[in-house]
């Protein structure tokens, strides 16, 4: 006779009504009675989801694990341990490392690889299970939706308040009037009083106006979503977006998950208490569309796009272009004398912080704006003055500040103790699993953990692999000046070639890693390519040399 003990679990409330729990544990009993073990405990989690390990019962039985209260533990499925297959086998090799037995559906489990080809097999049925568990419960939810009857998406719409569905109510959205009347405010400054989208975020922010998270500071994306919410009209719509990954950025390609506007006949609309008059909410949406006709600026890709940053926040520098007023001083006045266009490029970081109050305490970027040809001329000009010349452009070139870098010897010894780092790092990281595994640390420092040491791992190899690359029989001095001479004559031809925009684009985009401006001053970052020879056996071995090019804006 040894001493057994059970888990069970469920996961909604539902199931908890229902009793399925009951079930369970009634079939675990059954199991442990007709092999003649002896129940001296059991642990249930009721309502806990299979996806997550942070389960009160199931924490418990970890710290059990440690003592000899049980031998043997018994599981109904494998499901009931966990839905993800990692966390099957993560809780199941802890339940081996204390010697315990482990029973799933009346099946003794053994860590062999039969076993873990079950359970792996088991685990992905679970998965299956789990998106068919979702895919029924957004089913139900579109089905509660189209019999008129609100959720509350697991926020609350600035203006209302959500009140949660009980047996005998469902759930309703009702006005919370301090909120409504800041509503109201913004539809009636933005349509009547004709304001822009920075004004009303200053005067919000110059009357204390906290956002529905508590936070101080307004932005045009919380604005603009209140101005276009049709709840205020009195009919919320569920059902609108999709979320799907596409490349959405137009510099570089990107993909990002996206959330896109699904086709009106898809929205489910219900009725929800009105805040804003039909009237104005229609006059702020005509307002709206025809801000969009009128919009005559649409992103365009300049010659120094997603390559400029700001020398004093980190930021990007976004180009913006804009038809202004020319001024001359007659008789002591300003008079307006005609217009100009002007193109220049800004720190992105400024131009947000500009919408907001002088009241608030953010600490402001100073860099001030930059006019785009000056910008671009000076970029070019410093290049042909430092990059063609391999005497003058050798002086920027990083390893200039650590001469021996590229010697045999010091590569060798940086390769050691690139080898004694990620053995040291793996380590380190077997051991953040053994702590995991025996409960001493939780979910969340593990994963946090487990996220540093890949980084550093991966970090390490990246480096190891460029020592690798850089190994040398010959003097490398030698090869430097050779590539530093075959590059800057390069430059040379390339730069006598670009004449047309896309051919100045790509020379930029190919030869630097970003431009750095800070008042009237430029540092322009990039690297060029190391061929080293090598012995015969091995091929030939590369890398490349990093650069950082200080100039100054011309006038």
């Amino acid at each position: 006779m040894r001493k057994a003990t059970l888990y069970a679990r469920v996961s909604t409330e539902a199931q908890q009504k229902e009793g399925t729990i009951e079930s369970q544990v009634a079939e675990l009993r059954n199991q442990i009675a007709a092999t003649g073990d002896v129940l001296v405990k059991e642990y249930i989690d009721n309502g806990f989801s299979g996806s997550r390990l942070d389960r009160p019962a199931l924490d418990q039985l970890r710290q059990d694990l440690k003592t000899d209260s049980f031998e043997v533990i018994y599981f109904l499925n494998t499901d009931r341990i966990a839905r993800d297959v990692a966390y099957q086998n993560l809780i199941i090799a802890e339940i081996l490392k204390y010697k315990k037995q482990v029973i799933i559906n009346g099946t003794d489990y053994v860590h062999n690889p039969e076993n873990k080809f079950r359970l792996t097999v088991l685990g992905a049925v679970a998965e299956l299970e789990r998106a068919k568990i979702i895919e029924r419960s957004v089913r139900g939810k579109l089905h509660h939706l189209r019999k008129g009857l609100p959720l509350s998406n697991g926020y609350n719409t600035y203006g209302y308040t959500y009140v949660r569905r009980t047996p005998t109510s469902p759930g309703a959205y009702v006005i919370n009037e301090k909120e409504a009347e800041i509503v109201r405010f913004i539809f009636k400054q933005y349509a009547r009083e004709k304001l822009g989208w920075a004004k009303i975020i200053r005067r919000l922010e110059d009357m204390g106006v906290l956002t529905k998270t508590g936070k101080k500071l307004w932005d045009v994306g919380k604005v603009k979503t209140i101005l276009q919410n049709h709840s205020y009209a009195g009919t919320k719509y569920f059902n609108t977006r999709s979320l799907v990954k596409e490349p959405n950025h137009p510099l570089r390609g990107i993909k990002y998950g996206k959330k896109v506007f699904k086709d009106k006949s898809e929205w489910i609309g219900v009725k929800v208490p009105v805040i804003v008059p039909p009237a104005l909410f229609d006059a702020a949406q005509a307002r709206i569309e025809d801000s969009k006709r009128r919009y005559r600026n649409p992103r365009e890709t300049r010659l120094l796009s997603n390559l400029v940053r700001c020398g004093v926040c980190g930021s990007a520098f976004t180009a913006y272009q804009r038809y202004c007023r020319k001024y001359r001083k007659i008789n002591g006045r300003s008079v307006p004398v005609g217009i100009h266009h002007k193109i220049a490029y800004k720190c992105s970081r400024r131009i947000h912080q500009r919408m907001h109050s002088k009241n608030t305490d953010i600490v402001r970027c100073n860099n001030p704006e930059i006019v785009a040809y000056r910008l671009e001329l000076s970029v070019f000009k410093t290049i042909q003055e430092a990059m063609a010349d391999p005497a003058k452009f050798k002086k920027y070139l990083q390893f200039e500040r650590e001469a021996s870098f590229f010697t045999p010897q010091k590569i060798e010894k940086k390769l050691r103790n690139a080898d004694q780092t990620l053995q040291r790092l793996m380590e380190q990281k077997r051991g953040v699993v053994t702590l995991y595994a025996a409960g001493e640390i939780t979910r969340d420092e593990y994963a946090q953990k487990c996220l540093y040491f890949d980084a550093e791992i991966s970090k390490t190899k990246a480096v190891k692999t460029e020592l690798l690359k850089q190994i040398s029989t010959i003097h490398t001095d030698d090869a430097v000046e050779t590539n530093l001479r075959q590059y800057c004559e390069s430059v040379k031809v390339r730069l006598d070639q670009c004449r047309a925009f896309e051919d100045r684009r790509k020379f930029l985009l190919e030869t630097l890693d970003k431009i750095v401006y800070r008042n009237r001053q430029i540092i322009l970052s990039g690297s060029i390519p190391l061929q080293l020879k090598t012995s015969a056996d091995r091929a030939d071995a590369g890398g490349r040399i990093t650069f950082d090019i200080v100039g100054a804006i011309g006038s």
